[in-house]
């Protein structure tokens, strides 16, 4: 169940708008989206991205599957289970946990404002397999989480750089899985 997970806070829309609007229609896994909101007007970063992304861009619900080739914004409380059939989402207080994702099919990136605790997850998971990222350019306002994860020896770019990059992983297929 392969899947693109982005976290990001202050300085973030403005970020993830570059990178989800820098993503091709054609991204064949689910794009999971975290972003930390006062007071949680998750219904209205929905709309926000929506203008931007060339995928589909929805609220995750606790039951639903991530889709492929579709944007599901994560609330606090939202967290994901992996099964046989892909990522699932369930009810969870503690939100996200990046242990529960398959490290070997999954990319995270960190975009401004991620929160400083997903950095050891998210070296743990790179350390697994996975492909991580970090933010970097004069839009990362808060560079804390980004910055620590490319001193590790992640990948580092502007967040369209980090797009091709996803795009090249995961975008570059027709239906048939072959390249173009």
């Amino acid at each position: 169940a392969a899947s693109l997970l982005v976290l990001a806070g202050i300085g973030g829309p403005d970020a993830l708008r570059r990178l989800l609007g820098a993503l091709p229609a054609s991204l064949s896994v689910p794009v999971l989206v975290h972003m930390r909101l006062d007071g949680g007007r998750y219904g209205n970063l929905v709309k926000q991205m929506s203008r931007v992304s060339p995928l589909p861009v929805q609220l995750a619900e606790a039951g639903q599957r991530a889709v492929p080739g579709e944007v599901h914004v994560l609330a606090d409380d939202i967290g994901v289970r992996a099964a046989s059939d892909g990522l699932h989402f369930q009810s969870d207080a503690d939100g996200i946990s990046l242990a529960s994702l398959p490290a070997e099919h999954t990319a995270l990136v960190l975009l401004s404002g991620a929160d400083l605790a997903h950095v050891g997850p998210a070296l743990d998971l790179a350390a697994a397999g996975a492909w991580v990222a970090g933010q970097v350019g004069e839009g990362c306002y808060d560079p804390a989480a980004a910055t620590a994860v490319v001193a590790a020896g992640m990948v580092a770019g502007e967040p369209q750089e980090l797009a091709q990059a996803i795009a090249a992983r995961w975008g570059e297929q027709d239906d048939n899985g072959e390249a173009p």
